[in-house]
């Protein structure tokens, strides 16, 4: 039997082809950017400089905790007019560029948040490291830190480097 007397079912066919044999032009279609919520945050971000945290318990830091931060900061010659100071427990889902989006950052000290959970890759704690032109510092928690000397040293050294202190 030769091919050409070879004779096919048209629904055999038609099964074997789902798809057009010619294909169309391709529409492309145009990416849908999310809309990003409009963060509320403490501070006045003056110099651009994002400090995130993660209380599922209160809207920012007990009060012990929020005298710590503003004697770290007084430490660095800033105070809450300089910094936004941003619970990312609000906005579950959103990246470190969705807040670069959202706000003017130039540097971001994250406390206790996995970097994965930012939408960035692994990074050593109190090390700087640039992600876009935001630069970031992670960090333990405020917790820790009130309460551990090695901490509070480490975390000196590295807000040392990133400020340029």
């Amino acid at each position: 039997m030769s091919l050409e007397q070879l004779q096919l079912d048209p629904f055999f066919l038609a099964q074997m082809y789902d798809q057009p044999i010619i294909p169309e032009a391709q529409r492309v279609q145009p990416a849908v950017e999310k809309a990003l919520p409009k963060v509320k945050y403490l501070g006045e971000n003056q110099k651009n400089i994002l400090l995130l945290i993660q209380n599922e318990s209160e809207a920012y830091l007990n009060e012990e905790l929020f005298n710590l931060l503003t004697n770290i900061l007084n430490a660095c010659k800033l105070g809450m007019q300089d910094v936004a100071l941003l619970n990312i427990a609000q906005y579950p889902g959103l990246t470190l560029a969705d807040y670069g989006k959202a706000l003017p950052v130039k540097q971001c000290i994250f406390f206790a948040i996995p970097p994965a959970a930012l939408g960035l890759p692994p990074m050593d704690p109190y090390e700087i490291t640039a992600q876009g032109s935001i630069a970031t510092l992670y960090s333990d928690a405020l917790q820790q830190i009130a309460t551990d000397k090695i901490l509070k040293g480490k975390l000196w050294m590295g807000l040392k480097q990133l400020f340029g202190i």
